[in-house]
C-alpha cells in the first residue's frame, strides 16, 4: 500500500509539472502520515510543512514540530489567531459552528498562497472515514448553460450566471459561479445514457448527482441504488420581475399624421412577440412620395368653409422612412387567425396578403425589432426571461404556433434563440433536448431542391422525470481534462452533453480544498497502521483526533462514537454486510453520510 501511494504522488507531481508539495501539519496522525509519504515521494527538500495555529493547543504545535524534525522536512509556522480575531470582529455575529469553520478556510488560503508562490501542489490530509460522514467532475464534452448561452469549460469563468435548482423549494434559481476548477485526469469515468436515451452524463465516480427521492438529495454516482431513481424536474419559475398588465408602445414625438398605437394587453403583446420571433420580419425602407406645397400667392380662402383653396401648386418629391412589420402566415395557418383576432382586440390597424400579415408604424416596428430583424439574429429580450411562468408560457405558445410542431419541436437557425428556448423551457419545468441539424439540400413535393442552412431542433416535452439506474452505466477509461465549478448556495447547475440537459452537482470548495489527496481512500484504522509502518511516533498515532475547532473539541466527541466503530459501520455499509452494531448508531452514520454529501470534495484520490 505504501509504495503504491508514494508512486502515485510522484506521478501527480510530475503531471502537474510542480516543483514540490506543501501541506498543513497539525500534529495529528493523518497529516503526519501524508508528510512522511510526501517526503518519500519527492524528497525532504521539496516538501514544505506549514504549521498554522489558530488558537490551537500548545501540545498540537509541539507534536507538529516533533514530526517535522523527525522527517527533516522544511517547516514554517504562521499564527493565524490575530487574523481570525480581526475577521470575527468585522463579520456579522454568527453561531459557534460558523466561527469554527472559518479556521480551516483560513488555513486553506495560506496553503494555496505558498503553493502558487513556489509552484507546489497542495497535498490534502483527509482520509476516507472523514470524507464519507466532495472534486467531482465532468468530462470535456459537458457544457454549462449560462445567461449568455451554452459554454464549454474553456469559456466558463467566475461570475457567469448559471441555472441551479433550489433543493428546498424545487424552483429554478440563477446563481453566479464563484470559481472553476480544471484538472488532468487519467482513470475511470461513469457514463450514463446513450444515443436514444433522455440522459447523457459522463462524470468521475465520486460525482454527486441530484435525486428526487423522499426529497431532494445528493448521491455519488458510484453508490447509486440499482433500482431506478428519479432525477428532479423543476417547479414553475417564479420570476425575478413582473411586467405591467398593459404594454405601452413608444409613440414618442410623432407628428399629427403619424400612426399612434394604443396600449396593448401584455399577454397579447407577448403572444404576438412569439409569433414575430418565429415568423416575423421587420422592414425599414425608404419611401418617396410627391407632395404639393402651396405658395402664398396661389392660396385663397373659401368664404363658405373657411378653408384654403390651393391653385396651381407645384409638387415636390419627399423622402421619409417607412416602418413595416411582416408576419409570414399564409391563409391556411391557424396562427394567422389568432394574430388577426389579437390585433383587432387591441385596435391595431393591420393589412394582409395571401401569405402575410403586416403592421405599419414605427412604434410597433421598434417593439418587434428588439427580437432581431432576420432569422439568424432572432432572440428573446433578456428582461422577458425574468418574467414568471405564466408570461413565459404565453411567449412559448407564440413560438410554437409559428415555428413549432404538434409534437413539441421547435426549429430555428438562431443559436442564441435555441439556447434561450432551452432556458425558457427549463424555467417552465419542461424536459428539453437540443439537436444540431447540419446544412443540407432538401427536395420539395414539387421536385424543386432547396438549400437548408444549419439549424437547431429543440424538443420541449411534458414534465416527465428522468431516471437514473445504478445498474445501467458503463465504466469508461478516460484520459483528458475534467472540470467542475463552485456554485455557492445551490451546489448544482444545469449542464448539457450531446443535447441532453440535467441538473447535477458541483464541487463545493471549502476547508478540504486540495490538489491531491493521497490517503482519501483509507479508513482511519488503515491510516494508523500505515503510520506505524512509516515510523510516526506512537503518541501521535493514539492521540484523540481533533480539528481544533474549539477548546476541548474532538472528532469522536462530535460524532458520538469512536473511529473504530465508524470504520466498522462504513465497511459494512459499503460491502452490504449485515450490521451487528446497534441500529441507532448505524442510522446515525447513514444520516451523517447523507447530510454531508454536499460538502464532499474529490481532489485526485489514489483508490487502493
Amino acid at each position: 500500500m505504501k509504495e503504491k501511494i508514494i508512486n502515485w504522488i510522484k506521478k501527480q507531481v510530475k503531471q502537474a509539472r510542480a516543483k514540490g508539495i506543501v501541506l498543513g501539519l497539525s500534529g495529528g496522525v493523518d497529516s503526519s502520515v501524508v508528510a512522511a509519504l510526501a517526503k518519500e515521494a519527492v524528497g525532504k527538500k521539496r516538501v514544505l510543512a506549514l504549521i498554522l495555529p489558530c488558537h490551537s493547543q500548545i501540545q498540537d504545535l509541539k507534536d507538529a514540530r516533533l514530526v517535522a524534525n523527525k522527517l527533516k522536512v522544511k517547516i514554517k509556522m504562521i499564527d493565524l489567531s490575530s487574523i481570525y480575531d480581526t475577521l470575527i470582529g468585522i463579520l456579522p455575529k454568527a453561531g459557534s459552528l460558523a466561527k469554527a469553520n472559518l479556521k480551516p478556510r483560513l488555513r486553506m488560503s495560506v496553503l494555496y498562497y505558498f503553493a502558487n508562490k513556489l509552484n507546489y501542489l497542495v497535498c490534502g490530509t483527509g482520509n476516507k472515514s472523514e470524507l464519507m460522514v466532495g472534486y467531482f467532475c465532468y468530462d470535456e464534452n459537458t457544457r454549462a448553460l449560462t445567461k449568455e448561452g451554452l459554454k464549454p469549460y474553456k469559456e466558463l469563468k467566475a461570475g457567469d450566471i448559471v441555472f441551479s435548482l433550489d433543493s428546498r423549494t424545487g424552483h429554478v434559481v440563477e446563481r453566479p459561479i464563484a470559481e472553476k476548477f480544471v484538472f488532468d485526469y487519467n482513470g475511470k469515468m461513469m457514463s450514463y445514457g446513450g444515443r436514444n436515451s433522455e440522459i447523457d452524463l459522463m462524470v468521475t465516480p465520486n460525482h454527486r448527482v441530484l435525486l428526487d427521492k423522499d426529497g431532494f438529495r445528493f448521491c455519488r454516482v458510484d453508490r447509486l441504488p440499482r433500482r431506478q431513481t428519479p432525477m428532479p424536474i423543476p417547479k414553475a419559475w417564479k420570476g425575478i420581475q413582473e411586467p405591467p398588465s398593459v404594454f405601452k408602445f413608444d409613440n414618442g414625438r410623432m407628428g399629427v399624421n403619424a400612426r399612434h398605437f394604443p396600449p396593448m394587453l401584455t399577454k397579447d403583446f407577448l403572444y404576438v412577440l412569439g409569433l414575430y420571433i418565429g415568423d416575423g420580419h421587420a422592414q425599414l425602407s425608404s419611401v418617396r412620395q410627391f407632395v404639393k406645397e402651396p405658395h402664398n400667392e396661389t392660396r385663397r380662402r373659401d368664404t363658405k368653409t373657411g378653408r384654403f383653396i390651393n391653385k396651381d401648386m407645384p409638387a415636390t418629391l419627399n423622402e421619409y422612412a417607412g416602418y413595416r412589420t411582416w408576419f409570414a402566415l399564409p391563409k391556411n395557418d391557424l396562427a394567422r387567425s389568432k394574430l388577426i383576432a389579437v390585433l383587432k382586440k387591441n385596435n391595431i390597424i393591420w393589412g394582409e396578403t395571401p401569405t402575410q400579415i403586416w403592421v405599419y408604424g414605427k412604434p410597433f416596428y421598434q417593439a418587434m425589432i428588439k427580437c432581431g430583424s432576420s432569422a439568424h439574429t432572432k432572440c428573446i429580450p433578456s428582461e422577458i426571461l425574468n418574467y414568471s411562468d405564466r408570461y413565459l408560457e404565453i411567449i412559448l405558445n407564440g413560438l410554437m404556433d409559428s415555428d413549432g410542431t404538434a409534437k413539441g419541436i421547435y426549429y430555428t437557425v438562431s443559436k442564441k434563440l435555441a439556447e434561450q428556448i432551452v432556458e425558457l423551457g427549463c424555467k417552465l419545468g419542461k424536459n428539453i433536448t437540443l439537436r444540431n441539424r447540419p446544412a443540407r439540400t432538401a427536395t420539395r413535393k414539387d421536385g424543386v431542391k432547396i438549400y437548408c442552412s444549419k439549424s437547431y431542433e429543440i424538443s420541449i416535452y411534458g414534465n416527465g422525470r428522468h431516471w437514473l439506474n445504478g445498474a445501467k452505466f458503463k465504466r469508461i477509461n478516460y484520459r483528458g481534462k475534467v472540470w467542475c465549478p463552485d456554485v455557492p448556495g445551490a451546489h448544482n447547475l444545469l449542464v448539457e452533453r450531446n443535447g441532453r440537459f440535467i441538473f447535477c452537482g458541483n464541487t463545493k470548495h471549502g476547508d478540504g480544498a486540495t490538489d491531491i489527496l493521497p490517503i482519501g481512500d483509507l479508513l482511519k484504522k488503515q491510516v494508523r497502521a500505515l503510520a506505524k509502518e512509516l515510523g510516526i511516533p506512537g503518541r501521535i498515532i493514539t492521540k484523540p483526533p481533533t480539528a481544533g475547532l474549539w477548546s476541548g473539541q474532538t472528532d469522536e466527541g462530535e460524532m458520538g462514537m469512536t473511529y473504530p466503530e465508524l470504520d466498522d459501520i462504513l465497511e459494512r455499509l459499503e460491502n452490504k454486510r449485515k450490521q451487528i452494531i446497534p441500529k441507532e448508531k448505524v442510522n446515525k452514520v447513514k444520516n451523517m453520510i447523507k447530510g454531508s454529501e454536499h460538502k464532499r470534495q474529490g481532489p485526485k484520490i489514489r483508490y487502493i
